[in-house]
């Protein structure tokens, strides 16, 4: 199963609100092909939450992360 890396060394249980949105942020600027502005960050944290049920978004697949943020794309 691939998951996500993130550069926080955090353990697993110490996920919060915080450090889902600084994995978003991570993950959306990583490429360098957009920034934070360019998506509803918020929303994208609230419908992963959701989806995944945690804070720690690792445990998400890549794929479904970015279906999530390519719904909140910025006009």
């Amino acid at each position: 199963m691939t998951t996500f890396s993130i550069r926080s060394s955090r353990p697993l249980g110490d996920s919060t609100r915080e450090t889902a949105i600084e994995f978003v942020i991570d993950a959306i600027e990583s490429t360098g092909a957009a920034t934070r502005d360019d998506f509803d960050i918020d929303q994208i944290v609230t419908t992963a939450h959701a989806l995944a049920d945690d804070w720690d978004f690792r445990l998400l697949q890549p794929d479904a992360f970015w279906r999530v943020a390519s719904t909140f794309i910025r006009a």
